[in-house]
């Protein structure tokens, strides 16, 4: 699970933001998703550039999660990976020989990448852009 901190959003910011939750819930659920989608496409990129491939399973099992109310007023979104072998690729794994099913002499572990790691490091700040943004959207729609 990756949370993000918003010591770096100003007050008002952070107001608004909380008014939004509570009166606009649809609203604060469709900026969730918005922004699991963007998640979605920084992971897509980073595997496309660390794993070098174009297409295949494990860039099309990347997927977004309906936006939900976590501990009464926490929105949350899961952006994640079902293709089968994403966790190996993710986290490492060992060196089998697929015919004789026994570890390959040569190399025994592969490490990780940690891509989904990688891109959560760098999220927070595009993140409080979206925040920010998303403020000023409702700003000028006339809320508050």
């Amino acid at each position: 699970m990756i949370e993000f901190d918003f010591h770096e959003l100003t007050d008002f910011d952070k107001n608004v933001l909380e008014r939004v939750t509570r009166t606009y819930p649809n609203e604060a659920k469709k900026f969730m998703g918005r922004t699991g989608n963007t998640f979605r496409s920084r992971v897509r990129a980073e595997y496309r550039q660390t794993v070098k491939k174009k297409t295949g399973n494990l860039l099309k099992g990347i997927g977004r999660g309906r936006p939900y109310i976590w501990s009464g007023n926490e929105f949350q979104v899961r952006v994640y990976n079902k293709a089968p072998h994403a966790h190996l690729i993710e986290f490492g794994h060992k060196m089998i020989d697929w015919r004789t099913k026994k570890q390959t002499p040569k190399k025994d572990f592969v490490t990780g990448k940690h891509i989904v790691g990688k891109v959560a490091n760098r999220f927070p700040g595009e993140f409080d852009n979206l925040c920010e943004k998303f403020v000023d959207d409702l700003l000028k729609k006339g809320f508050y």
